[in-house]
């Protein structure tokens, strides 16, 4: 391991949440001031549009703040930009496509407002053997990523790792009794990997009213990390999504977000060294809960509530045991959250999947969390993300730097 992850690690672990930004890797290199630049994939909701990276001014002295400053495009509408992740070094981040299976590698450490994209990985099914590139993890010198599904958009799905670079290291594939794949997290200090569930590209490529939804996983594969060996296979409701570790050091326990359930699900670690599951929350019927963050000190958890237009904030002081804190609605659709390093400030997008929104009116909003956990809209930070220079765009995943 590097000698620049272990100091991460070690300030880390001594200034307890304090430098926690969650929901990356603990092997990325961390903030050490407030953000500048916020990064977002984004989609073309023209199909004459680009796809690309927009970046977007968050310096709160900038004259800029809160505006589109630059955007890269990276090819025509359709590939379906979704999710992205930096190396561990911070130094480029990794955006993959859903639909043309493809990864672009940017550098963002030269000019970070000015994103340079360096390779594109554009023949993943052939080189891997999968297809729709999900989560991008960042590991020691390299990149572990997710992928939703075979490269003949059927199962099964699994990951693969490359170097920060982008040249292939390895793969592994998901077993046939658990086929599905969507999200990963690793927890260092038990040595745990774990990896949840999605539905493959022969489902999520039509409109939502032709999904089957029977099509969709419903486990959790614990994997012993160093070994990238599987350990056991949980359930949960179906179509486990992301996971959530918790921050605290030595805690082998965590949280997902069940899609189809309306749920949250605890997963953790008895006293025999074996994981178990169970449900620790309803959020609603019908709410459809996309995206699930932390705040840096492990007090709550907030989940975006697609189909119900709400950011729920989650107490989990009791972690098997969440009580609901307060809601907030940002917006219709929200979806994915970015929570700072602080934990002061979430940043919320509201695209999904161009098959499953229901809003043209597309937008990156703030809410700010008081010292008593409770939620406020910023009411002079609003992305309108349908007036892009190229275009309306649908904002999905962010990165903040």
């Amino acid at each position: 391991m590097k000698k620049t992850v272990l100091l991460t690690l070690a300030l880390c672990l001594l200034a307890g949440s304090a430098l926690a930004e969650v929901c990356l890797s603990p092997y990325v290199k961390r903030l050490q001031g407030p953000e500048k630049v916020l990064y977002v994939w984004s989609v073309a909701a023209d199909p004459a549009g680009q796809d690309g990276l927009a970046v977007v001014d968050v310096a709160l002295p900038s004259a800029t703040y809160g505006q589109v400053v630059n955007f890269v495009p990276v090819g025509p509408a359709g590939n379906e930009p979704h999710h992205m992740g930096f190396t561990d070094d911070r130094a480029k981040l990794w955006a993959g496509t859903l639909f043309s299976n493809r990864i672009f590698i940017f550098d963002v450490a030269e000019d970070p407002a000015h994103p340079r994209l360096l390779r594109t990985l554009d023949t993943l099914g052939e080189l891997t053997g999968l297809f729709g590139p999900h989560t991008y993890y960042a590991l020691p010198g390299r990149m572990l990523i997710t992928f939703l599904s075979a490269a003949d958009g059927g199962l099964p799905g699994g990951f693969a790792e490359f170097t920060n670079s982008g040249d292939l290291i390895r793969v592994f594939k998901n077993p046939p009794e658990a086929p599905y794949q969507y999200d990963a997290a690793v927890k260092p200090d038990v040595n745990r990997l774990v990896t949840s569930s999605f539905t493959p590209y022969r489902n999520y490529k039509k409109p939502l009213a032709q999904w089957d939804m029977k099509d969709g996983g419903n486990t959790l594969l614990v994997w012993d990390f160093k070994n990238r060996k599987i350990l056991q296979t949980l359930t949960t409701d179906p179509v486990p999504l992301e996971v959530r570790w918790s921050l605290k050091p030595g805690r082998a326990y965590g949280w997902t977000n069940s899609a189809l359930g309306d749920s949250i699900w605890w997963f953790g670690q008895g006293a025999d060294g074996r994981f178990s599951t169970r449900k620790a929350a309803d959020l609603g019927k019908g709410c459809l809960p996309a995206d699930l963050r932390q705040s840096p000190d492990d007090h709550y958890l907030y989940v975006s509530c697609f189909l119900t237009s709400q950011v729920q904030a989650w107490d989990v002081s009791d972690p098997v045991k969440p009580r609901l804190h307060d809601v907030l609605v940002p917006g219709v659709q929200p979806n994915m959250l970015h929570v700072t390093g602080d934990g002061k400030r979430i940043y919320i997008t509201n695209s999904l999947l161009s098959t499953m929104d229901y809003s043209q009116n597309f937008w990156v909003r703030l809410a700010h969390v008081g010292p008593d956990g409770r939620l406020k809209l910023d009411p002079f930070f609003n992305v309108d993300f349908t007036k892009l220079p190229g275009g309306p765009h649908r904002a999905h995943d962010m990165l903040l730097n």
